[in-house]
């Protein structure tokens, strides 16, 4: 084990910086690619009249996975909470989702004057097709790894962004 004080560990650590800085474009080589399948995937499907509207994958990608934890419409509190948005941001995020056919707005069966959103039929298909796409990226890079290799990278990858949340949370 390398003593996290030593010069030793002080050049790996920079060397693992300077690749990751080197190569951070590179990690975006394959999204044209992966955008170019998205959108064929979207227009031999019955959804090809929406997806011009779609500006942004990575908001649509994050919003989808936030309404996939939960099993029911969510209010616009959780959405603001769950991106770490305003209230006000995350409002009008809605309503270009609403707007597009992304999103629908419903009334809370208890109480009609809490607002809950939700992912439309189109929606819910678009963000499965982005998150397949982004699927079948990560099994194509972690097949490089041996099945030891790929649990070990995922357990210590987690203790270090678990370690990250920790020290930012403010």
């Amino acid at each position: 084990m390398t003593d996290l004080d030593s010069p030793q560990f002080s050049r790996e650590v920079a060397e693992i910086a300077q690749r990751l800085f080197r190569l951070r474009n590179r990690f975006r080589v394959g999204i044209p690619e992966n955008l170019f399948v998205l959108r064929k995937r979207i227009r031999e499907s019955q959804l090809k009249g929406k997806f011009s509207d779609i500006v942004d994958f990575d908001t649509f990608y994050r919003v989808g996975i936030i309404f996939s934890h939960y099993s029911q419409p969510i209010t616009m509190g959780e959405v603001s909470r769950d991106l770490e948005i305003p209230l006000s941001t995350a409002t009008r995020m809605m309503d270009w989702f609403v707007q597009n056919g992304f999103i629908e707005r419903l009334r809370d069966a208890e109480d009609r004057r809490v607002v809950r959103v939700g992912l439309t039929q189109s929606g819910q298909e678009i963000y499965h097709t982005i998150n397949q796409i982004f699927m079948e990226s990560v099994i194509r890079f972690m097949s490089h790894l041996t099945s030891e290799e790929q649990q070990t990278f995922f357990k210590l990858l987690t203790k270090v962004l678990d370690a990250f949340e920790k020290e930012t949370q403010g």
